[in-house]
């Protein structure tokens, strides 16, 4: 569902993750000195200043991509994601380095995720959960009336990413967090953004039996590489059934994956 990024795009991007890495490496070390003086004050302030700096950089540079299509109102929605590879900030679990959509409608309520892990995996100075190896929903979210689901596919390097976008009042139960992250959006009924909560990500609360939800018209899917978003019904053809892969998360550290 991506096109390609020109060479001059990743060339930027290759640009900012190491700069930005040595200069986040430089504060930390600079704080952990045991001695105080102006100089080092000076000289923290300027690694935490270039590491800002970069990483205000990196957020523009993410490229907005079709995801996914609200079924309630039709609307289109491209998400600013790093399709490059697991080692650009957008991925680090603890710290992710996002911008919200341009456009989302007001039924929009979570986007979870989950990706095939090809490896070897490009090391990364941070930890990145990209979720299990199967696509998967969350029974309490997609029981709760009028919500819909909508699964699609994206590309992320050299792995393959599916992203589950859920849409429709607030349903009064806990969201998912975002995908990869710690926490998720809270909007309210007119769809304005009110702040930030979270959940403790449990694959019990999961189902990866999909075809169910599909039957029943509650999930919601999109052809891999369909730029159009063109939503489709059934579990007839649907790419996404039977698709194998650890039901359990995903926990990639400085380039070692390991699955908990």
């Amino acid at each position: 569902m991506n096109g390609p990024l020109d060479a001059g795009r990743l060339a930027a991007r290759a640009e900012l993750l190491d700069h930005g890495n040595r200069w986040k490496a430089e504060a930390e070390r600079l704080s952990e000195e045991d001695t105080e003086s102006d100089e080092l004050d000076r000289a923290l302030a300027e690694a935490q200043k270039n590491r800002n700096e970069l990483t205000h950089r990196y957020r523009e540079w993410l490229p907005e991509l079709p995801l996914t299509r609200d079924p309630h109102t039709g609307t289109a929605v491209d998400y600013p994601i790093d399709p490059v590879d697991l080692d650009g900030w957008f991925w680090n679990y603890e710290a992710p380095v996002r911008r919200r959509p341009a456009v989302l409608p007001r039924t929009w309520l979570t986007l979870t995720g989950a990706m095939r892990i090809a490896t070897p995996v490009t090391y990364a100075p941070f930890m990145c959960q990209p979720g299990p190896g199967a696509p998967y929903v969350v029974p309490r979210i997609l029981e709760a009336p009028d919500i819909r689901a909508v699964i699609s596919q994206i590309t992320v390097g050299g792995h393959t990413g599916w992203a589950i976008a859920y849409f429709g009042p607030r349903p009064g139960v806990r969201l998912e967090n975002v995908w990869g992250t710690q926490e998720y959006d809270v909007y309210d009924e007119a769809g304005e953004w009110k702040g930030w909560a979270d959940n403790i990500p449990w694959p019990a609360d999961w189902d990866f039996d999909l075809e169910p939800w599909l039957a029943s018209g509650r999930l919601l899917w999109i052809a891999p590489d369909d730029s159009t978003l063109t939503l489709r019904e059934g579990p007839a053809s649907c790419p996404y059934l039977g698709i194998e892969g650890p039901h359990d998360l995903a926990y990639i550290r400085k380039g070692s994956l390991a699955y908990h």
